[in-house]
């Protein structure tokens, strides 16, 4: 009876999938495959059905599931229906920080997660960095710099800044994750502002990550990255000494 209620049990745990995630998989496959790209369009519901011998309720769930997974973006009207997208990194951070805010971590956690694995994406940016990524990098500190005290301006470079670095590192896994944790730890998301002055020494502190990463110094590039943060969360904890402790949040 035990052996039975065990059998059940797990029966009962795993299931086969639905026809329309079934649906799904194979419509996503040409688009994730590269034979369909962003912009075109998919086959409307009558050719679907036709195809696969399925309902209209099992397509339009398929569609459902892809555009949840922001690989398609279904519209109406004339020349409308199915029409292919590439599902920008961002939208990673929205179902993490759910996740995140379920389990009950905490700002903190995030900043922890951030402050382990920006350095090493810095080391490995020192080793594989190009010279038209540093320029890059170059015009971010000078648009800083020019533009003391702009709120967008700082949040735009900032967030440019830490995402030419992660894909200087050639990573395709930490450039993704770690413009995820940006995004949930960005401390301007929930209320965070910088002076003018603080603008600057920000700019100071990017620029010594930047000489580090042209002087192809690993050592030296992680160093200053890890004090980056370190500065950052100094920052936060004294000026918002509520916010470490603050839980994740899946909107704000």
């Amino acid at each position: 009876m035990a052996e039975t209620a065990d059998q059940n049990a797990h029966a009962t745990s795993w299931r086969a999938p639905k026809s329309s995630q079934r649906l799904a998989h194979v419509l996503a496959q040409p688009i994730l495959s590269g034979e369909v790209g962003p912009g075109e369009r998919l086959p409307n519901e009558q050719e679907m059905m036709a195809r696969y011998g399925a309902g209209r309720p099992t397509v339009r769930e398929a569609l459902r599931l892809l555009e949840t997974r922001g690989l398609i973006v279904l519209k109406t009207g004339p020349g409308g229906g199915p029409i292919v997208r590439r599902p920008p990194k961002a939208s990673l951070s929205e179902a993490l920080s759910l996740v995140l805010q379920i389990e009950g971590a905490s700002f903190r956690d995030v900043t922890d997660a951030r402050t382990a694995l920006e350095p090493m994406i810095a080391r490995r940016a020192a080793e594989r960095i190009s010279d038209v990524q540093l320029g890059e990098l170059d015009a971010s500190i000078a648009a800083l710099r020019a533009n003391p005290g702009d709120h967008e301006v700082f949040v735009a470079q900032n967030q440019r800044f830490h995402t030419l670095i992660a894909e200087a590192a050639q990573s395709v896994v930490l450039d993704v994750f770690v413009n995820t944790l940006h995004a949930i730890a960005d401390g301007v998301r929930v209320g965070v502002q910088y002076s003018a002055r603080k603008q600057a020494a920000i700019a100071d502190a990017h620029e010594a990550v930047v000489d580090a990463l042209r002087a192809r110094d690993a050592d030296r590039a992680e160093t200053a990255m890890r004090e980056h943060l370190a500065e950052a969360e100094n920052y936060w904890r004294h000026r918002y000494p509520e916010l470490m402790d603050r839980p994740v949040r899946w909107t704000y």
